[in-house]
Order: structure tokens, then sequence, then C-alpha cells
């Protein structure tokens, strides 16, 4: 039984070294058919949204973040703490569960399992601040706030396709 610990410990050894030599990124990893369907999925949850007059167009959950800018540069750990904070707070909530198109989820799993095999810091982003003020917003305004970030995961659907095309 320990030789069989051993020899998978070994083989996993061999692969993660493997694959740290290749440098998989997550422009690698994160594939455009996925990012394409989650779009598409997206589009259709945000299509079957009622329409709330109650919350103001101004109001953003989203933090301010840029692809291409010197300020507010965002990457992809923070693509990962978001979609991670949209897991937690948006799509796990009943009114969205009932919405949500089929495989949605399972799309998403997929995005955060990927997300977190090519993100490699340990520390939080530097935007950390940004990203739980995000979290309390939509935690603060319940139901309403989820359906309202719904039509926001564009955006990061968005940040996620420039950073896969534009950068290494």
């Amino acid at each position: 039984m320990s030789a069989l610990l051993l020899l998978i410990s070994i083989v996993a050894s061999i692969v993660a070294t493997a694959t740290s030599e290749e440098g998989l990124t997550c422009r690698q990893e994160i594939h455009t058919e996925l990012i394409r369907e989650l779009w598409n999925r997206t589009k259709q949850l945000i299509n079957t949204l009622p329409t709330e007059e109650s919350f103001s167009r101004r109001l953003r959950f989203l933090p301010k973040f840029c692809t291409k800018c010197s300020e507010h540069t965002i990457g992809w750990l923070e693509i990962q703490e978001m979609t991670d904070v949209y897991q937690k707070s948006v799509f796990s909530r009943d009114v969205i569960q009932e919405l949500l198109p089929l495989h949605y989820n399972d799309l998403m799993l997929r995005l955060q399992h990927r997300l977190q095999h090519c993100v490699s810091s340990s520390k939080p982003s530097k935007y950390l601040k940004d990203i739980k003020k995000m979290e309390r917003k939509i935690k603060k305004t319940r139901d309403k706030g989820a359906l309202k970030a719904v039509g926001e995961f564009i955006f990061i659907l968005r940040w996620i396709d420039e950073l896969a095309r534009h950068h290494m």
C-alpha cells in the first residue's frame, strides 16, 4: 500500500513539474469555446430576468477595471476572485437558480476549475478591497442585487476574452 502511495506521489510530482515547465497560462487553459458558451448562456439568462425599475442605471457592482489601461488593470487573479464572488453570492441564490439555462452551473464550475489551475498566486489581488466591496454590495441588496449583478457578468466574460486574446 505504501509503495502504491509512493508511486502515485512520484507520478503526480512528475506531472506537476512537466506542467510548470510548459508554463501553462490562463490564456492557454481557458478556451474560447468555454467563454463563447458562457456568453451565450449568460445572454439567455439576462433575457429571462425580470425588468426592475427600482434599480438606478447608475448602480454598478463591478469595480471599474480595464484590461488595456495602466490604471486599475485587471488580471487573471482578479478574474478568479470575481468569479468566486459571483458563484457564492449571485449564481447560488434561489432566485437565480430558477432562471439558469441548462448546464450553466457546469460551465461556471469548468471556468472556476480552469482559473484555479492556472492562477498561481497565493497572495490576494491588490484590488481585493474593491472586490470585497462589490461582494458586500451584492449581498446587501439581496435577490434584487443578484438579479442586477447577473447583467454585469457579461463584463467579466468580456475581460476574460480580452485577456485571452491580447495578453500573455
